[in-house]
């Protein structure tokens, strides 16, 4: 039975069912308590005197953890439920916010103690983003894994990138203590929604017990799955250059926006032209399945590098404010590239490894971002912050080149299958 002969019929086709939901579900909230607390951490530094120096400590302590755990992390999501650790992950995130909120409301708040929270809600994260992009492709039939990671693109903007931030200003505008009183409640709610997620598959006794060369082992068997599938690794080094470009742009562009810089914008414009990107990333998000379905994987990929350089290329050799406000709204189209990639990955790597690829992806990817961070101060400071736009522009379109031959047309379903 083909595909399009069955899709009328098929209940699935029409819905990705109740345990997608629930994932959803999770997925909002966990982004929605991320992009509250994302801005607590550091505005709350600011608030006990930490200055410069304290926000980049603890800036830098919730990213550490991924270069420190991020390949264990995926040993033990091969090696146990994922939703049994995602449970686990977001009651100590809960523990975590909550112990805060109460040091905080006790006037008891310190650098160390958010440099110390920071810490473990990134390794926190690590376990938790690894568990979560394994846990799709049990829930949806192959064929539906582009429309599904749409939907948690679009979710995730919406609520990390577009309420999170404000809502968690407003929380601190009343109190500290409040904002994260509030976000280790949304981490709760999440811990609810993934109690009603099905039971995964059985794992066979190799993928649930250590190997005989223990853990070391086991995380090269994930490495050399990644190093020796050439389209795998395209993508991870091609998404880690993306992010170093994505991150090299955001450490320039207040410089280049806000007055003094060339454009002279004052908070509240930038803050405005940040938002188109949010609102571009939010539209081609719940676009994108359509876009995959009908154009194909490669012609997206074209069209999401192509927005991303064109984001960035645009105010950097145009400085003026519509310019740039037209290359916020083009960067949304990067969403199509992570659509694209991930699915690829979920559909491509046996069930037993994906933890471990997924983790040693993503190691590749936020690795990456410091870098990008400390190439701005490198090129903004000498050339200045222009030069950073450009250069970013010109590393996206070096990338496209290997990212898009590496593209292959998802294969076809010969049947549609039942959603769990």
């Amino acid at each position: 039975m083909t595909a399009t002969s069955a899709e009328p019929a098929t209940p699935s086709s029409r819905s990705l069912g109740r345990p997608f939901l629930w994932l959803w579900n999770a997925c909002a909230g966990s982004n929605l308590a991320d992009g509250i607390y994302q801005v607590a951490l550091p505005v709350t530094a600011v608030q006990l005197g930490g200055g410069a120096g304290g926000v980049a400590l603890v800036a830098a302590m919730s990213r550490v953890p991924w270069l420190l755990f991020a390949l264990f992390s995926g040993i033990l999501v091969d090696r146990y439920d994922e939703r049994l650790l995602m449970r686990i992950v977001n009651g100590v995130r809960v523990v975590v916010l909550g112990a805060v909120a109460v040091l905080l409301g006790l006037g008891q708040g310190s650098i160390p103690l958010l440099a110390a929270a920071a810490f473990l809600l990134g390794i926190a994260e690590t376990v938790f983003d690894t568990a979560f992009h394994t846990t799709t492709p049990g829930l949806v039939p192959p064929a539906q894994l582009e429309k599904a990671n749409s939907r948690l693109q679009a979710a995730e903007i919406t609520t990390n990138q577009m309420a999170g931030p404000p809502l968690g200003g407003l929380l601190l505008g009343l109190t500290a203590a409040l904002a994260f009183g509030a976000t280790a409640v949304l981490y709760l709610a999440t811990v609810l929604a993934l109690l009603a997620l099905p039971r995964p598959d059985g794992r066979s006794a190799a993928a649930a017990a250590p190997g005989p060369g223990g853990v070391f082992r086991d995380i090269r068997a994930g490495l050399s799955f990644l190093v020796g599938h050439r389209t795998l690794l395209v993508y991870a080094v091609g998404v880690g250059l993306l992010n170093l470009a994505w991150a090299a742009v955001y450490a320039a562009l207040p410089v280049f926006a806000l007055r003094p810089g060339p454009l002279g914008l004052s908070s509240s414009a930038y803050g405005g032209l940040l938002m188109i990107a949010g609102v571009g990333g939010l539209a081609v998000g719940l676009l994108s399945a359509t876009a995959t379905a009908r154009l194909g994987n490669r012609p997206c990929m074209a069209l999401g590098l192509a927005g991303m350089s064109a984001g960035f290329l645009l105010p950097g050799l145009l400085p003026t404010t519509p310019a740039l406000g037209v290359g916020m709204g083009c960067t949304g189209l990067l969403v199509l590239v992570n659509v694209v990639t991930v699915s690829y990955r979920q559909r491509t790597v046996p069930k037993e490894l994906l933890g471990r690829v997924t983790s040693a992806y993503r190691l590749i990817a936020f690795g990456c971002l410091p870098v990008g961070s400390a190439l701005a101060g490198l090129v903004g400071g000498h050339f200045g912050p222009r030069a950073v736009l450009l250069l970013a522009g010109s590393v996206v379109l070096a990338t496209a080149i290997p990212m898009i031959s590496a593209t292959r047309p998802a294969p076809p379903p010969t049947e549609v299958l039942e959603a769990p």
